[in-house]
């Protein structure tokens, strides 16, 4: 037996001894093991929601709707049809995971603020009209969710009930590791960070909102149905609107993405209050606790956005970083780290000296009226490196982004490795062996070094939900050979010291040499960087330059590298498109490029082309 089942069996057994046997005296009263059964089934809430906001990043104000979806269908199940109380407890998960994958579908398309309001919409029809309808429930009236039984055995006692919620909450905390700990936790956290940057990893990320949609609605639909259980009724008006906010303001107060923060908040404000009014009678006190609520909700947000957890993380990873910068010592903001080598993995295709790895044909791309890429012929060819350059505005990244799959052309083709991918959407293209970089940088600011590494090598994982839910001997596998190559790039690079912070804190040069390694980290047969230079200092630019020989060079490294330092391109490239107002207007060596008065002429403009083209 391991380590952590070792603990979580002891832990559960304690959980469940001791309220059973509390509940058989009169040292803790009923309204007490109430109180505290509030605090178990808003915990599990707060876990939920935390599932969708706080790893997904995306918006909901509507959850208390899956809540009731939940706890409606058990009661349905349970009380009306007469099935076992597991049987009710899987009908209410899968019954909200479903209305969770309808309300989920908008956020393909929506996001901010116009999402927030379809949230809403959500829980205000459930309130006012789903919930009340004659086949569902009495109107207004709601449904009864009596306790279950076991034999001769009932669980009326609260405390014996208590025991069922803690269980349910420490299986609903393991499982929300076990996918934190996965390959789709670190996709949630990409997409929550940056769509583009997860998308260029193979995250799909459509699929992936929509799972973390259905994810949060079976943990709230089975939230829904052990509090339905614990009070023994629910109404349309139980889990509405205003409920909704009051969880998302817990959520928001213990700390988005933090599993820890999120339930302490949660069971806080779901005992206090029942404490108040049921023991001490103080119900004029507990009905402060919205007021309390959003006070705190808004000194949260003024203070630390990210919630108490966040602002103990803040403060912890001021202190790590102090500590890793003295274990590196003094750190020239300018150094470049080496490129390790990075051998060759998940059937990386090998490609042919003479094989063209890209080929652009054509390729036309207009937003409205402009005309953004004109008729753009372009061949990358396996192992050298070739630059695209042109004045701002010339159309540079939008063909980067045609080809790697953002935007789609209105004519032409692009194929890699002989194969048109002009139809895939950009995670398929990187699954293909397609890596980018991006202009404005392309790692997950929010984590570590050792998480962007794992991220970048989400096309290496794949097991299922299931799977990653029930943390399979095939997940954890494959989740230590991620972690040890994460590892071993990170003690290539020399960083070791920062590999636990998160990327945000590394210097600019750093940055880049990590985001090109992450691009890398897979071996894909053609990288993609957009102006890794930059921001950086002339001396970063010049250990830039030895890196992409060195790519070039030693581990054989194809490259297609957009450039505004144009020393660079002609130090590092061996071929050179040059881009004018959406056109390929030259291509060829770099002294050929220099040498040509198209290129003089669309850089420097006409009649200094001239002058600079006249002999002295």
């Amino acid at each position: 037996m391991s380590e952590r089942l070792q603990r979580l069996t002891l832990l559960t057994t304690v959980l469940v001894v001791v309220p059973v046997l509390f509940a058989r005296t009169d040292l803790v009263g009923e309204a007490w093991w109430l109180a505290i059964g509030f605090g178990a089934t808003y915990s599990a809430m707060a876990l939920s929601l935390n599932i969708l906001m706080g790893y997904a990043g995306q918006i909901s104000l509507g959850h208390g709707g899956l809540i009731a979806a939940g706890a409606y269908g058990a009661a349905l199940l349970a009380s009306r049809a007469s099935l076992p109380f597991a049987v009710g407890l899987i009908g209410a998960g899968l019954a909200a995971g479903l209305l969770a994958f309808v309300v989920g579908l908008p956020a393909l398309r929506l996001r901010g603020l116009y999402l927030a309001i379809t949230t809403i919409g959500f829980v205000v029809a459930m309130e006012q009209s789903i919930l009340q309808l004659p086949v569902i429930s009495r109107g207004s009236a709601g449904v009864a969710l009596p306790r279950p039984s076991v034999g001769a055995f009932s669980f009326a006692a609260n405390g014996d009930w208590v025991a069922v919620l803690f269980v349910a909450v420490i299986v609903l905390w393991v499982l929300d590791q076990n996918v934190l700990a996965s390959r789709f936790g670190r996709g949630f956290h990409g997409i929550r960070e940056d769509e583009e940057v997860a998308s260029s990893f193979g995250v799909d990320v459509r699929s992936f909102k929509l799972l973390a949609f259905v994810l949060s609605g079976v943990a709230a639909g089975i939230a829904g149905a052990l509090h339905g259980h614990l009070v023994g009724f629910v109404g349309n008006e139980t889990f509405g609107l205003q409920f909704s906010l009051s969880l998302l303001a817990w959520v928001i107060i213990g700390g988005l993405g933090s599993r820890a923060g999120v339930v302490t908040a949660a069971a806080i404000f779901g005992f206090f209050p029942e404490i108040l009014d049921r023991v001490f009678d103080i119900e004029f006190l507990s009905d402060f606790q919205f007021v309390v609520g959003a006070g705190l909700l808004m000194a949260t947000v003024v203070l630390n956005p990210n919630g108490f957890a966040g602002a103990l993380r803040h403060r912890r990873e001021q202190l790590e970083m102090k500590e890793a910068m003295a274990r590196l010592g003094e750190v020239d903001e300018d150094d470049v780290p080496t490129l390790p080598e990075f051998p060759r993995v998940g059937g990386a295709p090998v490609v042919a000296d003479d094989q063209a790895v890209l080929e652009v044909r054509g390729v036309t791309v207009q937003f409205g009226g402009l005309v953004a890429v004109n008729n753009a012929d372009i061949d990358v060819p396996a192992g050298q490196i070739v630059g695209l350059i042109g004045p701002n505005g010339a159309g540079k990244t939008t063909l980067f982004n045609a080809v790697g799959g953002y935007v789609r052309p209105q004519a032409g083709a692009v194929r890699l490795l002989g194969r048109d991918i002009g139809e895939l959407p950009a995670h398929e293209r990187a699954l293909l062996g397609l890596g980018r970089t991006f202009q404005r940088g392309g790692l997950a600011d929010n984590l570590s070094m050792l998480e962007n590494l794992g991220l970048a090598q989400h096309v290496q994982a794949t097991y299922s939900i299931l799977e990653a839910l029930a943390r399979t001997p095939s997940v954890r596998e494959q989740e230590r050979l991620i972690a040890e190559h994460s590892r071993q790039v990170v003690q290539a690079l020399g960083l070791e010291p920062l590999a636990e912070l998160p990327v945000k804190h590394l210097s600019g040069g750093q940055r880049r040499i990590v985001e090109m390694a992450c691009a890398l980290v897979t071996s894909p047969p053609l990288l993609m960087l957009d102006e890794p230079s930059a921001g950086m200092a002339p001396a970063a630019v010049e250990n830039l330059a030895d890196a992409l020989r060195d790519l070039r060079d030693t581990h054989g490294q194809t490259v297609l590298l957009i450039e505004h330092h144009v020393p660079l391109v002609l130090d590092v490239c061996d071929l050179v498109y040059v881009m004018d107002r959406g056109a390929i207007i030259a291509s060829g060596g770099p002294d050929e490029i220099m040498a040509n008065e198209h290129v003089l002429d669309a850089y420097l403009g006409a009649s200094e082309a001239a002058r600079v083209a006249v002999p002295a």
